[in-house]
């Protein structure tokens, strides 16, 4: 069996490990940790298969991320890092996954970092994954099969990232809300990742809680939640201006 855990607030996260994952095994099951802890969770049997996929937060595994997969534990199965980065580097994140892999008991045969749309600047890497991409998730579960098979193992000191890792960062952007479209279903506050949203006003986010990782935007059923404002117009043409060539898979095994 795959166990695939991601931690996937916008769902990119999620359709890259989807892909992986149905190339990898037929049987899979799948734990989604952006919302809630995932209970403690120990990988029995010594054939089973972890899938490990998070987004690239500022060059780092999210925090958060990282604290809910501290619940995973392994007995030497075999594991796969994934780190999934809008178009301009995922610098010390897959390094890091690598690491976290190991520390939870695991064993890592493959390492990969692929490319999705920026949730934050949708603009930029919009549309992927796409079929170039998908053609490179199947080599790379190619290349993962192979070091499965015949009994290999990845060093993760081989994985291109900085030790000790680079200072995590914090994005000074977070949503909004359109009060003409928000209809008070609550589903941003009930979902948010970090309780960021007050629940007896969805007006008000604790900026000091958000993690700007687009939960909110993701699952709002009337669109009412989006970045806006002069600043964020003026990081996005930047941002858009600095990361616009494509860039490519990387991975290792």
């Amino acid at each position: 069996m795959l166990h695939s855990i991601y931690f996937s607030p916008s769902g990119t996260t999620a359709k890259i490990a989807g892909l992986i994952g149905a190339r990898l095994c037929d049987n899979c099951a799948s734990h989604d940790i952006p919302v809630k802890p995932l209970p403690a969770l120990v990988i029995e049997d010594a054939d089973d298969i972890v899938l490990l996929a998070v987004p690239v937060y500022a060059g780092r595994v999210p925090r958060l991320a990282s604290e809910r997969l501290s619940a995973v534990r392994g007995r030497g199965q075999k594991a796969i890092a994934v780190a999934v980065y809008g178009n301009r580097d995922y610098e010390d994140a897959l390094a890091e996954l690598c690491d976290i892999a190991v520390a939870c008991g695991f064993e890592v045969v493959g390492a990969g970092a692929f490319i999705a749309e920026h949730c934050i600047f949708p603009k930029v890497a919009a549309g992927r994954p796409d079929s170039g991409d998908e053609q490179k998730i199947a080599a790379f579960v190619s290349a993962v099969g192979k070091n499965i098979s015949e009994g290999r193992r990845l060093d993760p000191g081989s994985v291109k990232g900085n030790r000790p890792y680079r200072k995590p960062g914090a994005v000074p952007l977070h949503p909004d809300v359109d009060s003409r479209l928000c209809d008070t279903c609550g589903a941003c506050a009930r979902q948010c990742p970090t309780g960021a949203i007050d629940a007896s006003d969805l007006r008000m986010t604790d900026s000091s809680k958000c993690i700007s990782c687009c939960r909110c935007i993701h699952i709002c059923p009337r669109g009412a939640r989006r970045f806006g404002g002069m600043l964020y117009k003026a990081a996005g043409w930047k941002f858009a201006r600095d990361n616009s060539r494509r860039l490519e898979p990387e991975w290792f095994v």
